[in-house]
């Protein structure tokens, strides 16, 4: 038996463990998340952050996908283990710091909400207007990586359904040749203008599907519409799960800092059996 904490970052929902006594090895935790993640069959989740203790910070995040892998970083993940830690008296302050595979990441938790000041970000790395076309879309990107590797599609024409965003965003996500490392790839639309807000819809790497949103992803979107000058500093990104608000300022190495704030909802607390944590062996 092993006892999870429901969570919810806009739609991207995880399972959050403590393993503050370092009783679970990465293996185990690869393993539980296989077993655990399944829509369906098991309790369900886009993935398993994991608390874990730091050297140098109030406490490390530790993100699980759903296929298993270990990921550098999740901002809505992140914004939830902030509100867990909290919660749990893992913190005494709604202010911390944490550690990630991606860096250092700050955050503050207020209610039930969170923001997030991340890993500066250099934008003298992006990659914009590549062309590129898969099962006969005609696209072009911008690639940046914020944590996690991105690619941002400004989108001429929606497509007509979801399931065409799967298969599109999938083909994409899988051409090695222009993403060794694989890749989320993130549809964007204006609101109503630019000016007004994004519209994101992403399909993430490791979950291998589209997610009702992705905090990393809002983040890429919003740095490449500031980049190509589409919007301000401050960017409300929707996506499907509900809004993240992106604001980025640049620092003194003239990298840019990105902050993420939206929601981190806290729904429950599970115990999942042994039957359910052997069942993917």
């Amino acid at each position: 038996m092993i006892l999870c904490t429901k969570m919810n970052g806009n739609g991207n929902d995880f399972l959050v463990i403590n393993n503050m006594d370092l009783k679970y090895s990465g293996e185990t935790l690869s393993g539980y998340t296989k077993a655990l993640c399944r829509r369906r069959e098991s309790l369900g989740a886009d993935g398993i952050l994991v608390v874990e203790p730091s050297d140098i910070y109030d406490f490390k995040m530790r993100l699980f996908n759903r296929d298993g892998t270990e990921g550098e970083m999740c901002g809505n993940g992140a914004r939830c283990v902030a509100r867990y830690a909290f919660i749990k008296g893992i913190v005494n302050k709604p202010e911390m710091a944490f550690e990630t595979l991606d860096g250092r990441v700050d955050a503050g938790v207020k209610g039930t909400r969170a923001t997030l000041r991340l890993s500066p970000v250099d934008i003298s790395n992006l990659v914009q207007d590549v062309p590129a076309s898969v099962e006969g879309y005609d696209f072009s990107y911008t690639f940046l990586t914020v944590g996690v590797p991105h690619a941002v599609i400004f989108e001429k024409n929606r497509l007509d359904t979801e399931d065409l965003y799967r298969k599109i965003g999938r083909a994409i996500r899988l051409r090695r040749d222009l993403f060794p490392e694989g890749a989320n790839i993130n549809f964007v639309s204006p609101k109503e203008a630019y000016e007004t807000g994004l519209d994101v819809l992403t399909y993430e790497r490791g979950v291998e599907d589209l997610t009702l949103s992705c905090g990393t992803g809002s983040i890429a979107s919003a740095i490449a519409a500031f980049s190509a000058g589409l919007t301000g500093p401050v960017v409300d990104v929707y996506n499907p799960g509900g809004l993240n608000r992106v604001s980025l300022v640049f620092g003194p190495s003239g990298k840019l800092l990105p902050e993420l704030e939206g929601g981190a909802s806290y729904i429950a607390e599970i115990e999942a059996s042994e039957e359910a944590l052997d069942q993917y062996n």
